[in-house]
């Protein structure tokens, strides 16, 4: 009895090395490029010019001109060690639409550059002061040839922050990872449109209490809108039929800044408003 028990002690890795991985029939198209480089995956369309749609074993889809390639085999059977279901990578966007909603954490940072007068003495906002409004973010867009996608964002405020803040933009992604797992990688790139009101402190000399030297301060809502630049670095976790959980970090910077001072005052402080920031995006992609 206990030698049988030895022998099924023995013989434990091997079956699990034989669940965890086996040999299995796969029948591929095979090109061969003319740099030396081989794919194997299936032939999607090949038109009049000889111009190959190919999509290899990884999803990664090629578009091919006759030049870049020497010849095609279709239909070619190997055995492949493959793993289980569950460990299988999973199939990524193409060329489809992408709906997005999630949650960004921002970090704005904004610098009134207020300059001192005789009448504005002293501002409560000297150098750059971040607000951090975390906000609800909605977007769609369209993946092109899997790597690229280009697509419009919407961050509307939640809570915290600035009085009121709303960030719209453009997007760029490209996907630059192998491929080879369920974890992409990819570098963003934007080109937005912000708009926030704050509060800005002023102190000016009061005029009622000559003549020893008194202050009052006055308060005044303004509204800062500007065109910004970012860039980051992006990671998608695969989920089932093409969807996936995104994390992404971004910084970013005004580029074209201006301001509107809400006020009924003949005189006003000199302003000349400068924005940047940083954000943490969490979304799920449909």
């Amino acid at each position: 009895m206990l030698k049988y028990f030895f022998i099924f002690a023995f013989l434990i890795p091997f079956l699990y090395k034989a669940q965890v991985s086996k040999k299995q029939a796969v029948t591929y198209d095979v090109v061969h490029l003319r740099d030396g480089k081989i794919l194997y995956g299936k032939m999607i369309a090949l038109d009049g010019n000889y111009v190959l749609t190919f999509k290899d074993e990884f999803n990664r889809m090629y578009y091919l001109s006759k030049e870049m390639y020497e010849y095609i085999e279709e239909d070619v059977t190997f055995q492949k060690r493959v793993r289980n279901i569950d460990t299988l990578l999973r199939a990524r966007k193409v060329d489809e639409f992408d709906f997005h909603v999630g949650i960004n954490a921002m970090m704005v940072g904004i610098d009134a550059g207020f300059v001192p007068d005789e009448y504005y003495v002293t501002s409560n906002s000297y150098g750059t002061f971040y607000e951090i409004p975390t906000c609800l973010n909605v977007g769609v867009g369209k993946y092109f040839r899997q790597q690229h996608y280009a697509g419009i964002e919407m961050n509307l405020k939640a809570f915290g922050g600035p009085n009121s803040f709303q960030h719209a933009a453009l997007q760029y992604r490209f996907q630059y990872d192998p491929m080879k797992t369920n974890v992409a990688r990819y570098i963003p790139l934007t080109l937005g449109y912000q708009k926030l009101t704050t509060t800005e402190t002023f102190q000016v000399p009061d005029q009622t209490l000559p003549p020893f030297p008194s202050y009052v301060e006055k308060n005044f809502d303004v509204s800062v809108k500007s065109i910004t630049l970012g860039l980051g670095h992006g990671w998608s976790f695969m989920a089932k039929d093409k969807h996936y959980w995104d994390l992404e970090v971004q910084v970013y910077k005004g580029i074209k800044v201006s301001h509107t001072l809400i006020t009924n005052e003949l005189n006003n402080p000199a302003l000349n408003y400068q924005t940047q920031g940083a954000q943490v995006k969490f979304g799920f992609h449909f």
